[in-house]
């Protein structure tokens, strides 16, 4: 005789704002928010603590870069936030915040560069009307080592 199995019910907290982490350290560790940032083992914690001193060196090419690989990890982690917090004030404002930031970079990195998007060629064109640069392919591609 089967018997008959009952299906378990996971009871997950709400989360809630708290702490976060500053964009340079919440890209290193993988979340903007302290209370989810949970190592598996003590050197997980370690290395967190002391970091990647090379990391964001370099010219200020690479600099930009890793700003705007920072500012697009909060904006992705704070969307994720937002989903299932949509009246957070605080959220919103970090999502405001971040967002403008990270449009500036892209066109600050497209004008001194290339264009990382299209909307940083509408910029250059914004920027420059008579310019006749289809400026897309004078990146070099992520397979030739150039990014951070």
């Amino acid at each position: 005789m089967e018997t008959q199995q009952e299906l378990a019910i996971a009871s997950v907290p709400a989360q809630s704002w708290g702490q976060v982490y500053d964009q340079e350290k919440a890209l290193r560790i993988g979340t903007i928010f302290k209370d989810l940032n949970k190592p598996f083992f003590k050197a997980d914690d370690e290395l967190m603590t002391r970091g990647n001193p090379s990391l964001g060196r370099g010219d200020k090419r690479e600099q930009l870069l890793r700003q705007i690989y920072e500012a697009s990890f909060v904006l992705d982690d704070i969307r994720l936030y937002m989903d299932t917090h949509p009246k957070d004030v605080q959220g919103l404002s970090l999502l405001k915040e971040t967002v403008q930031k990270r449009k500036m970079l892209l066109k600050e990195f497209a004008m001194e560069y290339y264009p990382l998007t299209m909307n940083c060629m509408a910029d250059i064109y914004h920027a420059h009307p008579d310019t006749d640069c289809y400026c897309w392919q004078e990146g070099p591609m992520p397979w030739e080592g150039a990014c951070v």
